[in-house]
C-alpha cells in the first residue's frame, strides 16, 4: 500500500553549491576572513533557529571558559581517545601534549643550568692547589714533605698548620712583596666570610673495656667516637674550673645549637655538631700565635678523634660561595687520617640580567608546576586506580613532587642568606658565620634538581610513544623481565658469594676489600675491566689467582654472557614483531595531512573570491552600474550564499546607506577582493603552489581538470532566474502529483487482482470457470478504462 501524504517542498540546493569541493567553502565570506567558519549556511528558517540557538549557546561566557579549560587540560587519558577510531583527534592532543611538555622541558633546562656554572669546579681546584696539593717542608732535609692528604702524624697537624693553612688563609704579600693585608682574601680573589673555626670531638678516658689481663699494665681506654662516649669536660688550662670562670673558650665544651642536628661524615666516624671549638684572628700573626697556644697548651690529647676545620669564601667574581671543611681524623689505632670536602654554590641567586631572565623563567615554572598538577588530578579523577598501573603516570607525580620540594628550599634558601649576609655585616668580623647547614643542603638541592630533570627527560618516552621504533627499549624490557628475574637471582648468588669470600680472606690488606660494602663495588669494577691482580697475588699466592680466576670464568665469561644472549634474543623478537606491525600515527603524516588542509583551504578561499567577482560583473542585471541590493541578493542566492552573509556584505561597503551600490563602492569592493586574492595567492606560492612549476604534473592536472569543471557547472547556472526556477519547481510538482494519482490505482488493481485470485469452493469445474471469467474481465477492463479514459467495447 502506498500512502498519500502532502507536503510544502522547498527548493532543492542549486548545482552551484555541488561544486564546492569541500565543506569549509561553505563558510561566510565577510573582508576576506570567515568569522562563520562554524556556522553551516541554512537553506530553512527551521536550521536559522538552530544555528541561533547555537551561536547563543557559544556566546556563553560560563560555557566558553569551560571549553577552555577543559580543551587547555585534555589528554590522552582524561579525554579516552580511542586511538583506532579517532587517530585525527588522537594526533593532535599528542602533538599539542608533546609540544607543551617540549616548552616546560627547556624552562626547566634553563633554570638549571642557570643555578650551576663551569667556573664552580675552577674555584674548588684553585682552592684545592693552596690547602690539598701543596706540600709541607721536611725539617730534617729541608726537601719537600707530606701534603694533605699525606698526613700520617699527629706532629703533622702542627705543621700543616702553620706552614700550609697561614699563609692560605691569609694573604698578605703581592708578587713583588708589597702588603696587601687586607682582611681575609685568599688567592687575592676569594673573600673569607666570617672567621675560620676549629671544632675537636674527644671521647672521655675509660669508654672502653680493658681485658683483664691488661688492666694493671693499661690505665687508660678512649673508645672510637660515639655521642655517648663523647667528652664535655674542660680540659687543659680549664680543668677542674667552673665554665664561667675559664678564660680558654677553646678548652671549654661548647654544645651544638643547631635544631636539625646536622652531622660531618668522615673517613672513619660520622660527628655531631658542637666540640671545642676556638676561632681564628684576622690577620695571619694572630692566627699563627693562635696555633703556637693552642699547642703549647696541649689541645690535642689522647682522646681526639677528629678535628674540622670550617671556612667560607665568595668571590664576586664568579658571584659564588664555597663552603670549606678540612678534617683530621684521630682513629682509635693512631695516626692521622684526612679528608676533605669543597662546596661550590650559588646562594645569591640574582644578581645580572641573566639570573633576573632565569627568575622570570622560574615563574614560568612554577606556573606550569601547578599545570601539570591540575592535569594529573583530573587523570586520577577520570581513571581511578588505573592510573598507577603506568610507570610514566607515577614518574609524573615523581616531577611534581620533586618541583614542588625544590621550589619551596629555593625561597627557604634566599631568606636564609639574607638573614646570615644581615647578620654578618651587622655584627663584628671575628664572628664564626656556619654555612654549613645552608651550602650542604643546597649541594643536594642540585643534586635533587638533577635527578628532576633526569625524569623530565625520561618522560618524554610518553609522548613519542606511538611510533614504534621509540617502543623498542619499553617493549624489550617488558618481554624479557621474567627471564631477567629469573637469572637476577641466579647472578647474584653467585656475585655475592664472592664478595663475601673477598671480604674474609682479603680485606685485612686490599683497600678495596677493606668491608664488605667495598667488596662490592671492587667486584663490579672488575666486570667493567679494572682490576689489580698484582695486589690479589701478593695477598695469597694462592688463593688470589684462584680467586680472580674462578670469578672472571663463572661471573664474567659465563653469567654476563648469558644476561646479554636474553637482551639480544628478546630484541630480535620484538624488532621482529614490530617490522611486520604497522605505526598507528605517524607526526609526518599528520603534517602531510595538515599540509593538504591549509592548502586545500586557500585554494577554497581562492575560489570563492573568484565566485565573488563573478557575481560582482553578472549582478547588475540592467547594466546601469548601478548595484541595486535585490539584485545583489539575487545574484548571491543562485550562488548558495547565505542570507546573513549577503545582508553583512552589501551593508559594509554601502557606505551611502540607500541601498544600492554605486561606482565607486564597487570599485572599493573589487579592490578589497583583489587585495585579498593577492594574499591568499602570495600564501599559495610559500606553498609552492600557484603555478605549474611548482607542482607536480599529476597535482597540476588533477588541479586543473577540477577548476575546468568547476566553471563548467558555474556557467551553465549562471543562465537561470528567479522566474524560470518557480516555474520548473511547478511542473515538478505537477508531474509529482500524477505519478502518485497513478500509482494509487495501479494500487488498487493489484489488490483486487490478489482479492479475486483466491481459491472458491465448487462443486464442477465449469461453474468455477463461468464463476470467474466476468469478474477477472469487467473490472479489469473498467479499471485500465478509468484509467486512460477508454470505455470498454461490450457489443461482442
Amino acid at each position: 500500500m502506498f500512502v498519500e501524504h502532502q507536503q510544502l517542498r522547498t527548493p532543492p540546493p542549486l548545482a552551484s553549491m555541488h561544486t564546492i569541493p569541500t565543506i569549509l567553502e561553505n563558510d561566510g565570506y565577510i573582508d576576506g576572513d570567515y568569522p562563520s567558519d562554524k556556522m553551516a549556511i541554512t537553506q530553512s528558517g527551521q536550521a536559522g533557529g538552530y544555528n541561533k540557538k547555537r551561536r547563543q549557546h557559544s556566546n556563553n561566557p560560563c560555557k566558553q571558559i569551560l571549553r577552555f579549560i577543559r580543551r587547555l587540560w585534555a589528554t590522552q587519558q582524561t579525554e579516552k581517545i580511542d586511538r583506532e577510531e579517532h587517530l585525527d583527534v588522537y594526533a593532535r592532543t599528542t602533538i599539542r601534549e608533546l609540544t607543551i611538555y617540549m616548552v616546560f622541558l627547556a624552562i626547566l633546562s634553563i633554570v638549571v643550568f642557570g643555578m650551576v656554572s663551569s667556573n664552580m669546579y675552577t674555584l674548588t681546584q684553585s682552592l684545592k692547589g693552596v690547602f690539598i696539593d701543596s706540600h709541607m717542608t721536611d725539617q730534617s732535609n729541608n726537601q719537600s714533605g707530606p701534603s694533605f692528604p699525606e698526613l700520617t702524624r699527629m706532629e703533622d697537624f702542627w705543621q700543616y698548620m702553620t706552614d700550609i693553612a697561614a699563609p692560605g688563609f691569609f694573604t698578605e704579600n703581592w708578587y713583588n712583596n708589597d702588603n696587601v693585608s687586607d682582611y681575609g682574601y685568599i688567592l687575592h680573589e676569594n673573600r673569607l666570610i666570617g672567621a675560620i673555626q676549629m671544632r675537636q670531638k674527644k671521647v672521655r678516658n675509660n669508654s672502653c673495656i680493658v681485658a683483664d689481663d691488661f688492666k694493671q699494665e693499661i690505665k687508660f681506654c678512649f673508645n672510637s667516637y660515639a655521642p655517648a662516649f663523647e667528652e664535655s669536660n674542660s680540659f687543659g688550662p680549664c680543668e677542674n674550673l667552673e665554665g664561667e670562670n675559664c678564660t680558654y673558650e677553646s678548652f671549654k665544651y661548647t654544645p651544638s645549637t643547631s635544631l636539625f642536628g646536622f652531622k660531618t661524615t668522615g673517613k672513619v666516624g660520622v660527628y655531631d655538631q658542637g666540640g671545642f671549638t676556638h676561632t681564628f684572628g684576622s690577620s695571619q700573626e694572630e692566627y699563627k700565635n693562635d696555633i703556637e697556644k693552642l699547642k703549647n697548651n696541649l689541645w690535642i690529647t689522647l682522646g681526639t678523634r677528629a678535628i674540622i676545620l670550617d671556612f667560607t669564601v665568595y668571590n664576586a667574581n664568579l658571584n659564588l660561595f664555597c663552603q670549606v671543611q678540612l678534617m683530621f681524623e684521630f682513629p682509635a689505632v693512631g695516626g692521622i687520617v684526612t679528608s676533605s670536602k669543597f662546596r661550590a654554590v650559588k646562594l645569591i641567586r640574582y644578581v645580572n640580567v641573566f639570573d633576573y631572565f632565569v627568575l622570570s623563567c622560574e615563574v614560568l615554572l612554577l606556573l606550569f608546576v601547578v599545570y601539570y598538577t591540575i592535569e594529573e588530578i583530573l587523570e586520577i579523577v577520570s581513571v581511578k586506580y588505573a592510573y598507577f598501573k603506568s610507570v610514566m603516570n607515577c614518574m609524573d607525580l615523581i616531577v611534581i613532587i620533586l618541583s614542588y620540594v625544590c621550589m619551596s628550599f629555593n625561597i627557604y634558601r634566599q631568606v636564609q642568606v639574607n638573614s646570615l649576609l644581615d647578620q654578618l655585616l651587622v655584627k663584628q668580623t671575628r664572628q664564626f658565620s656556619d654555612f654549613t647547614f645552608l651550602c650542604y643542603w643546597q649541594y643536594q638541592f642540585n643534586n635533587l634538581i638533577s635527578t628532576t630533570i633526569f625524569l623530565a627527560w625520561i618522560k618524554i618516552f610518553k609522548y613519542i610513544s606511538f611510533n614504534k621504533t621509540m617502543t623498542q627499549l619499553s617493549e624489550t624490557l617488558t618481554k624479557c623481565a621474567k627471564d631477567i628475574s629469573g637469572f637476577a637471582l641466579m647472578f647474584f648468588i653467585i656475585f655475592f658469594a664472592f664478595a663475601q669470600l673477598g671480604y674474609l680472606t682479603f680485606g685485612i690488606q686490599i683497600e678495596g676489600f677493606r668491608a664488605f660494602q667495598y667488596s662490592v663495588y671492587t667486584l663490579f669494577l672488575v666486570i667493567l675491566g679494572s682490576f689489580d691482580f698484582p695486589a690479589l697475588q701478593q695477598a695469597h699466592r694462592v688463593l688470589g689467582p684462584i680467586f680472580f680466576l674462578t670469578y672472571v670464568f663463572f661471573v664474567f665469561f659465563v653469567l654476563l654472557n648469558m644476561f646479554l644472549a636474553i637482551i639480544n634474543d628478546t630484541y630480535m623478537e620484538v624488532k621482529a614483531e614490530l617490522q611486520n606491525k604497522k605505526s598507528s600515527f605517524a607526526i609526518s603524516d599528520f603534517v602531510k595531512q595538515g599540509y593538504a588542509k591549509m592548502r586545500e583551504r586557500l585554494n577554497v578561499k581562492h575560489d570563492r573570491i573568484a565566485d565573488i567577482r563573478k557575481a560582482l560583473s553578472l549582478a547588475d542585471m540592467n547594466a546601469d552600474k548601478r548595484l541595486e541590493f535585490e539584485e545583489w541578493r539575487n545574484e548571491m542566492k543562485s550562488r548558495g550564499y547565505a542570507e546573513q552573509e549577503i545582508e553583512t556584505m552589501f551593508a559594509k561597503y554601502d557606505t551611502s546607506g540607500d541601498r544600492v551600490l554605486d561606482e565607486d563602492e564597487q570599485r572599493a569592493l573589487r579592490n578589497d577582493l583583489l587585495k585579498q586574492d593577492e594574499a591568499i595567492l602570495h600564501e599559495m606560492n610559500a606553498l609552492n603552489m600557484t603555478t605549474n612549476k611548482n607542482m607536480p604534473k599529476r597535482i597540476s592536472d588533477r588541479a586543473e581538470k577540477r577548476n575546468s569543471t568547476i566553471s563548467s557547472r558555474r556557467s551553465k547556472v549562471q543562465g537561470v532566474n528567479i522566474e524560470e526556477y518557480n516555474a520548473l519547481g511547478i511542473r515538478i510538482d505537477s508531474m509529482d502529483s500524477s505519478l502518485r494519482f497513478l500509482m494509487t490505482k495501479i494500487a488498487t488493481v493489484v489488490s483486487k487482482l490478489d482479492t479475486y485470485e483466491k481459491p472458491q469452493p465448487s462443486n464442477s469445474k465449469s461453474n468455477k470457470n463461468t464463476t470467474m471469467s466476468p469478474v477477472t474481465e469487467d473490472p479489469f477492463e473498467h479499471t485500465i478504462g478509468s484509467i486512460i479514459n477508454i470505455e470498454p467495447d461490450h457489443t461482442e
